[in-house]
């Protein structure tokens, strides 16, 4: 059995629909990505504001850096 060399990223982007001019408002969305791609939508988290999509993104970021070195 071979293991797959599964790449995570995060990605913050404009939820469908919205206008993400405004970083108040909940227009943004982070999505994880495996191998630059969405396996689940279940993955999107969306009605966030760019901070907390911000937020989101570099803690899961910590998480997989720090999985790495341990």
């Amino acid at each position: 059995m071979e293991e797959e060399n599964l790449n995570l990223t995060w990605e913050i982007r404009v939820s469908e629909g919205r206008a993400g001019t405004d970083p108040e408002a909940p227009d943004w969305e982070v999505a994880e990505l495996e191998n630059g791609v969405v396996k689940n939508n279940a993955d999107i988290y969306d009605n966030l504001t760019f901070a907390e999509a911000q937020q989101i993104a570099g803690m899961w970021t910590k998480k997989k850096e720090d999985a790495e070195v341990s």
